[in-house]
Formats: structure tokens, sequence, C-alpha cells
């Protein structure tokens, strides 16, 4: 800052010294012209007569002849004339006026042309050159003067501006040697540096958070873990222990063990999916719903041996498209259709409901019970009367992740008739004109 006012008054304080240097100048000339004038109509060409030194004071006049010699004058020293001035000696009304050095001293002299010679009128620069000196030296302290200011208020802005990065600094440090994501930071401002602190802020407290969701994540997956390990575990024992069982009971063991194995698989992959961040990095694309119902709807059908229909609603049809990753949304109605496959053990169909950006699956079930509703779509919760039941706990947590991050909502009710609702629904893209109920 101290650097661009430096140049900056430099610049300005050049400047208006030669334009200063020119005005003064000029105005000299001006004042010689004048003279000139009146000394015009003082004698021919062969003996002009130079006036008395009081006469016009603070001017000197010389008269050359054709050689530019001197043959009269009242200069009080004896400057040189210039190649300018010779040129226009002899020459009739030929003139020039420029700048002639002497000793330390400078002399404006203009040289006017006359057929038997020329004339000189000469004005000393020494009041001139003090003005421009004093000029010089007021420039030269003004712009000292000023570079200093700048430099002191650049210094105290870098010092006001510098002491939040220091903190933020300091923090940031604190964050990666402790690990501790709960650090002071300075308060935040209105400026870039408040609100750089702001956004780091924010930062530490998606990170704190993102933090407490994977513990949160390991811990339900421990004691979840437990269970299907216990089992086998268990199983695993009695066989060891009793080598000569019965075959039907040993049947039996191997049944449960089979089961289990598949329940510790499901969970473990659902565990991954939610855990390396698999359900978040799949790319978006226009999906019409209806479409991708009926394909997992055939799959899982297929599967469970169940009889799942999908019915489209009248207002929209099937046209009706949402922007949403295509795996990422199979895999929602997949887990809508496989947990209520395991919830009714009845021979009733599965209907699975679309209209527009909604997506209803029905079942014929016992229901949720009312205190759990508000929590089936939690990682890892299980209902108290379906503890018993295989499945991961995760199923329903995902299908809301994956709906909740493309701007959805999830939804689980009771029916009247017995048996659950639940679904979701996502913003429409694209909704046919001619569907539209008039």
């Amino acid at each position: 800052m101290a650097v661009l006012v430096l140049v900056a008054t430099s610049v300005v304080g050049a400047i208006s010294y030669r334009s200063t240097s020119a005005r003064l100048i000029a105005e000299v000339d001006d004042s010689i012209s004048e003279a000139t004038t009146l000394l015009a109509g003082r004698g021919d060409d062969n003996r002009f007569r130079i006036p008395a030194r009081g006469l016009l004071g603070i001017y000197s006049v010389r008269v050359l002849n054709v050689r530019a010699e001197t043959v009269n004058s009242s200069f009080e020293v004896d400057l040189p004339v210039s190649d300018a001035a010779r040129s226009v000696v002899g020459v009739n009304r030929g003139f020039d006026q420029s700048t002639v050095e002497f000793g330390s001293e400078r002399f404006r002299v203009h040289t006017v042309g006359r057929d038997a010679g020329a004339v000189q009128v000469a004005r000393s620069l020494g009041e001139t050159d003090r003005v421009l000196r004093d000029v010089q030296r007021r420039t030269a302290l003004f712009v000292l003067v000023v570079s200093s200011l700048a430099a002191a208020v650049g210094w105290l802005l870098a010092s006001t501006v510098a002491a939040p990065l220091r903190r933020l600094t300091r923090a940031a440090s604190e964050v990666e040697q402790s690990g501790d994501l709960n650090v002071a930071l300075p308060e935040p401002g209105r400026d870039e540096v408040g609100r750089l602190g702001s956004a780091f802020g924010s930062m530490l407290g998606a990170l704190q958070r993102s933090r407490g969701e994977q513990q949160r994540l390991v811990q339900d997956a421990g004691h979840e873990l437990r269970t299907p390990l216990t089992s086998l575990r268990t199983n695993l024992a009695v066989l060891r222990r009793h080598p000569d069982m019965e075959p039907d009971m040993q049947e039996r063991i191997l049944e449960d063990l089979d089961s289990e194995v598949g329940e510790l698989t499901e969970l473990v992959n659902e565990l991954v999916a939610v855990a390396s961040g698999e359900l978040a990095d799949q790319p978006p694309q226009d999906l019409l719903l209806a479409e991708v119902a009926r394909r997992v709807a055939a799959r899982v059908g297929r599967r469970r041996d169940r009889s799942v229909v999908v019915e489209v609603g009248v207002h929209v049809g099937e046209e009706a498209s949402v922007f949403a990753p295509l795996a990422g949304i199979e895999r929602a109605i997949t887990n809508l259709v496989e947990n209520a496959a395991k919830f009714d053990q009845s021979d009733s169909e599965i209907r699975v409901e679309v209209d527009g950006g909604r997506l209803t699956v029905i079942d014929h079930g016992p229901g949720i019970p009312e205190d759990d509703l508000p929590l089936v779509f939690d990682r890892f919760h299980r209902a108290t009367a379906s503890r018993t039941l295989p499945g991961s706990g995760l199923g329903l947590a995902i299908v809301r992740e994956i709906v909740e991050r493309h701007g959805g909502t999830v939804s689980a009710v009771n029916r009247p008739g017995g048996g659950a609702s639940v679904g979701f629904e996502l913003p429409v893209q694209n909704v046919p004109t001619s569907a539209t109920p008039a």
C-alpha cells in the first residue's frame, strides 16, 4: 500500500511540477513578448536604440548584426547566441525563443530577426527556478508524508485483517494436531475474513456432525452384529458338543446357521452401502417412476414367490418423470417391497401405487405400532414385535437417505383395513398437459 501511494503521489507530483514549470515559462514568454512589442518601434534596423535599464526593469536587450555579433547591449552577462537564434539573424520577422544557461543561472531569450541582424530580449529565470525548487521541496515532502501515512494505515489494516487469519490458522493447526473439532474460533464479522471464519466454523460443525453419525453408526452396527454372531457361535458350539445328534436336529441347526449367515451378509452389505458413501456417488437422471417400479416388482416377485402388482395413478400417468439416480431409486423401491413381503406373511398381493412422483407400497401385514411410526426410517430401529424377524434395520433408513438427498420425503402410515402404507414422494420433472385434470 505504501509503495502504491508512493508511486501514485510521485507521478502526480512530477506531472504537477512539469505543468507548473511550463506554465511559469509561458508567463515569462508572455511578459517578454509584451516587452518586445514595446521595443518594436524604437529605431530602424541600423540604429536601434537600447532603452535605459530602469525603463524595462527586469529585461535585457541586445542588438546583433547580420554576423550575430553584438552591436549594442544592456545584458549584464555575455550570453552565448544559440544555433536556433543564429538561424533567424538577418531574417525579417524571424523569431526564436529558447532557454540559455550561463553559469548557474538560466535566461529566457527571445530573438526577433531584422534585415540588418536581430534584436534579443532576455529575462532571468532565477525567480522562476526558485519557485520551482520550492515546488520540488514541497512535493517531495508531501510524497514522503502521504507515503508514511499510507504505510501506517496499511500496517494497521494488515494487522487487523491478519489477526483473525492467524486465529483461524491456529484453530486449523489445533484440529490437525489434536483431532478435536470443538475449537474456539474468532467472532464472525461482516467482511471477507469474517465470512471465511463463519464458513470454517460451519465446516467444523458439519465434520463434527459427520463424526458423530459415524460413531453412532459404528456403535449401532456393533450392537446389531452381536445378535447373529452370538447365534452362530451358539449353534456351532452345539454342533461341536453333540457330533452324534439326530439328523433332523442337525438339519434345523444348519438351517438356522444358514439364516443367520444370510442375515449377517445382508447387514454387512447395508453397512457398506451406508458407510462408504455409495448412495451419494450415483449420478441422477430423468426416470419414469412407473417403469422402475414394474422392474423391481417383477424381480422381487420372482425372488419371493409373491404377487407384486404396480398400479399407476390416472391423473398423471406413466409419463411423469423424476430426477434421481436409477440404482438408488431401484434400491429404495426394492427395500420397500422387501420390507412389505417380510411383514406380510399372508398370500395377499403386495401393491405398489405410483402417482406422479409419489410411490406407496401397501401390504396386508400387522401394521406398525403407533409408537414406532415416527422411528421406522431411523437406522437400526426395529419394532419389538419384529426383533425375531430377519433384517438389518437399515433398509428403510437407506430409503430415506436416497429420497431426501434428491429433495423428496418419506412417509409411513397404518391402513384402516389392516397393514401399512410405506413410501416416498419425489419432485416431478415432467407432467404431461393432457393428463392434467380439467
